[in-house]
């Protein structure tokens, strides 16, 4: 009679039905970016369409939406400014906050635009919506970024009166006779800004 002998497996065959420890790791690694994703993902402000106009922002005639609705707010120093200040001017009025994604994207944009047609008439105002106590986070944010425009702490009111702004950014533009001319929801590139800001002007 012969003994048969057992061969053992060896280290580098899989048991079967077995995941080699290389797999798990790759696994946990694309766990981790997934979740990474989707976290920053819920960070980012999804830009939506306002769907209903509140009273003062109506569409009127020739593609108009009606004069803007004045406000008095405090800027980052503590001072009020209304809407009133800007007179006469062409104003781009841009609700963001501190922690939106897009609205991060566009600053660098609206510094060039400020410092392109300041002297000709324009002024960008920015309406924070960070959440009440965050005052010095937006203001070290303003320093931080170099933010050459007017930046002021809208409780919300604001945002209602100009339609109830779902989302950010929303953007206005405003003509030299304090008319809404137009408005945008979203990222928009800095060519087209340019283009309808010169229209105004």
């Amino acid at each position: 009679m012969k003994n048969v002998q057992k061969k053992r497996p060896s280290s580098s065959q899989k048991s079967s039905g077995g995941i080699s420890p290389f797999a798990w790791v790759i696994t946990g690694f694309a766990v981790v970016i997934v979740a990474i994703l989707v976290i920053d993902k819920l960070h980012e402000a999804e830009p939506t369409t306002i769907q209903r106009p509140a009273a003062g922002v109506q569409q009127g005639q020739q593609g108009g939406m009606g004069s803007a609705p004045a406000f008095e707010l405090p800027d980052i120093r503590g001072k009020k400014k209304s809407l009133d200040a800007y007179k006469g001017k062409v104003v781009m009025l841009n609700f963001w906050a501190t922690w939106c994604g897009p609205c991060k994207q566009e600053i660098p944009d609206f510094i060039e635009l400020q410092k392109e047609y300041r002297d000709q008439g324009f002024e960008i105002v920015g309406l924070s919506l960070d959440q009440p106590g965050q005052e010095d986070v937006v203001k070290r944010f303003v320093r931080e970024k170099g933010i050459n425009y007017d930046v002021l702490f809208d409780n919300g009111s604001v945002a209602q009166a100009y339609g109830g702004v779902r989302s950010i950014p929303t953007t206005f533009l405003i003509n030299r006779d304090g008319e809404i001319v137009s408005s945008k929801v979203g990222l928009q590139p800095k060519s087209a800004w340019a283009t309808a800001i010169e229209a105004l002007l």
